[in-house]
C-alpha cells in the first residue's frame, strides 16, 4: 500500500554545508557575526556565480510551491537583491583586476622614470665633463696667447 505524502520539510541554506531541514532556529547573536566577520576571505565567500545560483535556487523553491498568497512576493525581491549583490560583486572583481593591471603598469612608468633620469644624469656629467675639457683647453690657449702676445 502506497504511503501517504509526507509533510513537506522546511530547509534552510547554510553556506558550509548545503541544504538542510530546519529543524531549530538558528540563533544569531553579535559574537557569531562578528566571528563570522574575522573567518571571512576571498576564498571562503559565495563567489558571485554561487550566489546568484542561491538566489534563483531560492526562488524556485517558492515559485514551485505555487501559493497564491501576495505576502510571498518578497521572495522575488530577495532574489532581485541578491542578484544586485551577485552584480555587485562581479564589479568588484573587475574593479580590483583593473587597480591590479594599473599597479603594474604604475611600476613599469617608475622604472622607466628611473632609468631616463640615470641616462640624463650621465648626460650632464658628459656635458660638464666636456666644459670642463673645453675650459682647460681654453685655458690653455689663453696662457699660451698671452706669453706670444707679451713677448
Amino acid at each position: 500500500m502506497d504511503q501517504p505524502a509526507g509533510k513537506p520539510a522546511m530547509m534552510r541554506f547554510e553556506p558550509e554545508s548545503g541544504w538542510q531541514e530546519a529543524g531549530e532556529p538558528v540563533a544569531i547573536s553579535d559574537d557569531t557575526i562578528k566571528s563570522d566577520d574575522r573567518q571571512t576571505s576571498s576564498d571562503q565567500q559565495l563567489s558571485a556565480e554561487a550566489l546568484i545560483e542561491l538566489g534563483e535556487s531560492i526562488q524556485d523553491v517558492f515559485n514551485s510551491l505555487k501559493i497564491n498568497d501576495p505576502r510571498l512576493q518578497v521572495w522575488a525581491q530577495v532574489h532581485a537583491t541578491i542578484r544586485l549583490i551577485g552584480g555587485k560583486m562581479q564589479e568588484k572583481k573587475s574593479l580590483e583586476a583593473r587597480i591590479e593591471e594599473l599597479r603594474a603598469e604604475i611600476e613599469g612608468v617608475r622604472t622607466l622614470a628611473s632609468e631616463l633620469v640615470v641616462g640624463a644624469y650621465k648626460n650632464e656629467q658628459e656635458v660638464n665633463a666636456a666644459s670642463t675639457l673645453r675650459l682647460h683647453i681654453a685655458e690653455s690657449f689663453n696662457e699660451k696667447l698671452m706669453r706670444v702676445l707679451k713677448n
